[in-house]
């Protein structure tokens, strides 16, 4: 089992060198702010920043480690960057580019459906009032408003995107549909995903 790494780091986000503040323990104008910027994250990739932020101070001369004159200021004008949100951009972009993937793919589906051609390999998913399980059907002839297709030798009990190295399309179990009703089966959501211009080498190819 995975392990997942999550958890809250510290890293810094400016660093200000400031030579106007006089050092309280040698007299010098070395002084030098950085500020760190907590963040939660998991594999290490910011996911989001927390609202902790917190200043370190020390002279270049003396390294003192106090100067509160600027600390206040500092923390004020340091804005939390950008990449401190990677996790919940990512997030966001994976769920975009999901969606659009979906949309262009149930594009397809109603395109290769409403223009069937032969050889097209139908994803079917039913459940009849049971367990959900899958199989393939593929289109072997077209006439008029008649489409021909052969059913796959297994089913599966989970989504699948290709038929198994034993799997094959049964010669002899064959039988006619209307263009129509392929229709009706996109709209119930039977069709699950349509294969067009597969390789040559595919199982798909396979009828026995």
């Amino acid at each position: 089992m995975a392990m997942i790494i999550f958890g809250r780091r510290k890293v810094r986000i400016k660093k200000y060198n400031n030579s106007h503040i006089k050092c309280e323990e040698c007299g010098s104008f070395q002084q030098q702010f950085s500020v760190y910027q907590e963040y939660f994250h998991i594999f290490f990739i910011p996911v989001f920043p927390t609202s902790v932020k917190t200043i370190r101070t020390v002279c270049l001369n003396c390294k003192d480690t106090f100067n509160q004159e600027k600390v206040n200021h500092y923390l004020s004008i340091t804005k939390t960057p950008i990449y401190m949100y990677s996790g919940l951009i990512l997030f966001a972009l994976l769920i975009i580019t999901g969606v659009y993937a979906n949309n262009e793919s149930q594009k397809k589906r109603v395109e290769y459906v409403s223009s069937p051609k032969v050889s097209d390999v139908y994803l079917i998913q039913q459940n009849d009032d049971g367990p959900t399980f899958y199989y393939f059907l593929k289109i072997i002839s077209i006439d008029s408003d008649t489409v021909e297709l052969l059913h796959s030798s297994l089913q599966y009990n989970q989504f699948v995107t290709n038929m198994t190295d034993s799997d094959f399309f049964v010669l002899d179990d064959g039988f006619k549909v209307l263009k129509s009703d392929l229709k009706v089966f996109l709209d119930d959501g039977m069709i699950r995903s349509v294969e067009r211009d597969y390789d040559a080498a595919s199982q798909f190819m396979i009828e026995k």
